[in-house]
Order: structure tokens, then sequence, then C-alpha cells
């Protein structure tokens, strides 16, 4: 599978665990860490072996969202603000909610910004008791129209306080 560091790949039998693996950074996404994450959904969706996918982060954090020093060295180099969108949320998003089979959350900790949007993605969400969600409305990337807020069809969230 992926030779990233940062995306960890493991399958026990018909099951595959996608793993984020920044723990120092709260597992925030940096673009090497978006393509891997991108390869891995994209052959878990691909392999007909795999009939269930599990989603999670290593550490304190699931995911803390877009690594916002990269971003802003992006910026500041001229970079469009959006490209990520087009290039890596919406494709990785896409193919999580369209695979052919159960893409579960197992949220361990903080699920922010576009980590909130990786887990409301899945179709379903279990949740640590020290888990939490949040987004700020309006950010780029994390936040309708790029990426869900809610997911359409049967599903049984656990997130705290539900």
């Amino acid at each position: 599978m992926t030779s990233s560091d940062t995306v960890l790949w493991d399958r026990d039998d018909a099951v595959a665990t996608i793993t984020l693996n920044r723990p120092r950074a709260r597992n925030a996404l940096t673009a090497e860490m978006k393509d891997a994450l991108l390869e891995a959904v994209g052959l878990a969706a691909a392999e007909a072996a795999i009939r269930a996918v599990v989603l999670t982060g290593t550490g304190e954090a699931f995911c803390a969202g877009q690594d916002l020093r990269e971003h802003a060295d992006v910026l500041a180099s001229g970079g469009e603000p959006t490209a990520t969108v087009r290039r890596h949320y919406n494709p990785i998003i896409t193919t999580i909610m369209t695979m052919p089979k159960p893409v579960i959350a197992a949220v361990n900790g903080t699920a922010a910004g576009a980590g909130a949007s990786l887990a409301l993605a899945c179709d379903f969400r279990i949740a640590a008791r020290r888990a939490n969600a949040m987004s700020r409305p309006g950010a780029p990337g994390c936040s309708p129209p790029w990426c869900p807020t809610t997911r359409p069809g049967p599903e049984r969230p656990n997130w705290p306080g539900s």
C-alpha cells in the first residue's frame, strides 16, 4: 500500500484500517498526508476483498484538520487558497461517501475542521468518551459546500452528548 509514515494502512482479513499518524501535530493534514489518504481510501474502495474500512488517528486526536502552518506557507507563496479543496478534500470525501462498503470513523479524540468533515463523511462514527467535534463555519475546506456537515441516509452517530 502507501509508503507514507503519516497515513498507515493495515489489513486484517476483510477489514482495512487507515490510521492518520502525526500525533505530535494532532494528525493535522499536510499535502503529503492528504495524497496518502486519498491513495488509501481509493485502494480500500477498489479492493473487492475488503468489506469494511476503519478510519482513525494515533495519539489524542482523530484529526485537527488542515495543517495551518503548511497552508499559511502556501498562501504566502501565492498559492490558491482553495486549491487543496479540489485536489484533496473533494476527492477524499467523495471516495469515502460513495464507497460501496461501510466506512467507520473510530474517533479517538478531537475531530476539528476538515477532521470533523472526514468523520462525518463516514457511514458510522464511534467516539471515545473524550472525543469532540468542532468546525469553524465558513472556513475553507471544512464546511459546506466543500465537505459535508451531515450525511443523508440511515446512520447511528455516537457523538458525546447526542
